[in-house]
């Protein structure tokens, strides 16, 4: 991966529907090479996809949490079919520690949340983070405007 990449891969992670000439324009390259390069890269497994950011509080979920879930070693891979049809939570990590997994959950009120942490409380203990601020956006690292080729390229 070259620095046309990291500038593609930059641009895509900023705006997703930007059109391959407004790319061209923004990497310096033709349209049709900025088409290769992505083709290559959706090929490859480097971009997995295109996603809308979605504004959670926007859309009545104005309560983000973190929960620590120290799960039951034996029942483990039971809990983890659990959180697939949970549908509070958005992100799920299985994480290193004592811990087990770590889940970023969105609900619309404290109730909610309440009725949330007393069903999981079954698989474990909880420890419970609310968010209240997310002040470094989600980023790709290597990714930074370096013309010198750099950053990521190692």
């Amino acid at each position: 991966m070259d620095k046309f990449d990291r500038k593609i891969l930059a641009a895509l992670h900023e705006n997703a529907r930007l059109s391959y000439a407004e790319l061209a324009r923004r990497v310096n390259l033709s349209a049709p090479a900025v088409a290769d390069r992505i083709e290559k890269l959706e090929r490859g497994g480097v971009i997995r996809g295109y996603h809308a950011q979605v504004d959670l509080a926007r859309i009545g979920y104005p309560i983000q949490c973190l929960i620590e879930l120290t799960v039951k070693h034996l029942e483990y891979f039971k809990v983890l079919e659990e959180m697939q049809d949970t549908r509070e939570i958005v992100e799920c990590y299985s994480i290193t520690g004592t811990s087990g997994l770590m889940l970023k959950v969105a609900v619309a009120t404290m109730g909610d949340l309440q009725a949330l942490i007393a069903r999981l409380m079954q698989f474990g203990d909880t420890k419970t983070s609310i968010v209240i601020d997310m002040p470094v956006r989600p980023r790709v690292p290597g990714l930074e405007d370096d013309d010198s080729g750099s950053a990521g390229g190692r």
